[in-house]
C-alpha cells in the first residue's frame, strides 16, 4: 500500500525532471542533416527552378522527420500537403472549370515537388507535360500550320493551368482571347465579309491549335459555307459591320437540312443537346478537323462532358475499353436503349465479345438479378468504362461479387 501511496508523487517527479526537456527545441541544420541520408538531393538542390522550402533548407516544411502516417514521410496526405501553402482559391480552384488533377489534388502529376530545370517546377516543357493526357497535342505539332503559341509550346498562352470560368479552361471568352492577339481593323472586317464578329466563337471556322490550312482554316466545311452560301442560315446585316444574324433557332436550321435526325428526338433517351441545348455542342457549324464536323476527336468531345459522375474524364487512358470509339457503343444522338446504347446490352456486347458469351452465366429476360429484380444482362457484374477490378468488375470476381446473389442458406 506504501508502494502505490507513492507513485502518484513519483510520476509527478519523473514528469517535472523531464517535461521541460522534452518541451525544448531542438536546433536541426536542415539540410545538412538530411543530406547526410539523402546525398543524391544534394544535386537536386542545383536545379535552376527549385521549390521554395528545399530552396531554403526547410525539409520540414513539407517532411515529418521522425514518423508519418503518409508516404514519403509527408505532414499530410499528398492530396493536402500541397495546400497548405497554395491556396486553392489563389489556384482558381474555387472556379466554374477545373484541370482534373488539380482538382483530385494530384500535383505532383505535372509538377516536381522539390526542384526542376522548367518554370513553376514542371517535370516537362509545357508542350510534353500537355501531351502525355491531350494526345492531340503530337498532331498539331506535326500540322502544317500552327498556331504561334503551340509552335512555341506555350500552352498557357491560351489556357490555364489549374481552374478557370470557360470552357476547354480558355483564359477568356474566345472572341476576347483571339482578339488580344488579333487585332480588329478594316483589314479584318474585309476578310469577314464586312462584318466585325463582335463577340462570336472564331472557333467556329479557324482551329485554334493546327491545320493544313492556311488562316488555320478548318479543312472540313459545312457545304453553305464552302459554297458561299452564308444566307442558307443567316439573314442579311441590318447595319454596317453588325453581324449576320440566324434566320431561325439553331437546330430548327440544322434540321431543315438533316431531316433524319428528327427521328432521334422522338425516341425514349435522347442526348441532351439534341433537345435541351443545340446542335453545336457538338458541331462546328462552318468548318471542322474532324468527320461530321465535330468540334474536336470524337472521345475527347465526349469526355469534355461525361466526366462526372461516370468516372470518366483523364482517366479513361486506362480503361479496358480506351481504344474503342464512344459511338461504337452509344448513339450520339438518341437511342431506344438506356444510356443511349447503340443495341440492348447483352447484343452489343456480344458483337465484339463472341467467346465469353458462349459460356457466360445466364443472362437474359428469364434470369432475374436478386438484388434488384431487373433481367440479368452483361453490365449486372461489368462495368463498361472503368472498373476496380479486371475485367471491368466492381468487386473481386473470385468471391466478393459472386456471393452478392449467390448466399448460403
Amino acid at each position: 500500500m506504501k508502494m502505490i501511496a507513492r507513485w502518484p508523487f513519483a510520476a509527478t517527479v519523473l514528469l517535472i525532471a523531464f517535461g521541460p526537456a522534452q518541451a525544448q527545441e531542438i536546433k536541426v541544420d536542415e539540410p545538412r542533416v538530411c543530406l547526410n541520408c539523402h546525398e543524391d538531393f544534394a544535386q537536386t538542390l542545383k536545379s535552376q527552378h527549385v521549390h521554395s522550402p528545399a530552396k531554403s533548407g526547410k525539409c520540414s516544411q513539407c517532411h515529418n522527420p521522425h514518423a508519418s502516417q503518409h508516404a514519403a514521410l509527408l505532414a499530410q496526405n499528398k492530396e493536402e500537403q500541397c495546400f497548405t501553402c497554395h491556396a486553392r482559391e489563389k489556384l482558381n480552384l474555387d472556379r466554374p472549370e477545373v484541370h482534373d488533377p488539380a482538382a483530385k489534388g494530384e500535383c505532383l502529376q505535372c509538377h516536381d515537388a522539390h526542384a526542376s530545370a522548367f518554370t513553376d517546377q514542371l517535370k516537362a516543357p509545357e508542350k510534353d507535360l500537355c501531351g502525355q493526357c491531350h494526345t492531340q497535342v503530337a498532331g498539331w505539332l506535326s500540322s502544317s500550320v500552327k498556331h504561334s503559341p503551340v509552335a512555341s509550346g506555350k500552352c498557357t498562352t491560351c489556357h490555364e493551368a489549374h481552374g478557370g470560368d470557360h470552357p476547354g479552361l480558355v483564359r477568356k471568352d474566345n472572341y476576347s482571347l483571339c482578339t488580344g492577339c488579333h487585332q480588329t481593323d478594316a483589314q479584318f472586317t474585309a476578310l469577314h465579309k464586312g462584318s466585325d464578329l463582335k463577340g462570336v466563337d472564331c472557333t467556329a471556322c479557324h482551329d485554334p491549335h493546327g491545320s493544313k490550312s492556311p488562316g488555320l482554316l478548318m479543312p472540313l466545311k459545312h457545304a453553305p459555307f464552302a459554297e458561299n452560301r452564308c444566307q442558307a442560315c443567316h439573314a442579311e446585316a441590318k447595319t454596317a459591320g453588325g453581324g449576320y444574324p440566324l434566320k431561325g433557332a439553331v437546330n430548327d436550321l440544322c434540321l431543315g437540312c438533316h431531316p433524319g435526325i428528327r427521328e432521334y428526338a422522338g425516341m425514349a433517351h435522347q442526348h441532351l443537346p439534341l433537345n435541351q441545348y443545340d446542335c453545336t455542342t457538338c458541331h462546328n457549324a462552318h468548318a471542322a478537323g474532324e468527320p461530321s464536323l465535330l468540334r474536336t476527336e470524337a472521345s475527347a468531345l465526349c469526355l469534355g462532358c461525361h466526366t462526372s459522375p461516370a468516372g470518366l474524364g483523364a482517366d479513361f487512358r486506362n480503361s479496358l475499353h480506351k481504344e474503342v470509339a464512344c459511338a461504337t457503343c452509344h448513339a450520339p444522338h438518341g437511342s431506344p436503349n438506356a444510356r443511349l446504347m447503340q443495341a440492348d446490352v447483352i447484343s452489343l456486347c456480344g458483337s465484339c465479345h463472341q467467346h465469353q458469351h458462349s459460356v457466360t452465366h445466364p443472362m437474359g429476360a428469364a434470369t432475374l438479378d436478386p438484388r434488384n429484380g431487373a433481367p440479368m444482362d452483361c453490365a449486372s457484374c461489368h462495368q463498361i468504362h472503368l472498373a476496380k477490378y479486371d475485367p471491368l468488375l466492381p468487386k473481386d470476381g473470385a468471391r466478393e461479387l459472386c456471393v452478392e446473389c449467390h448466399k448460403n442458406k
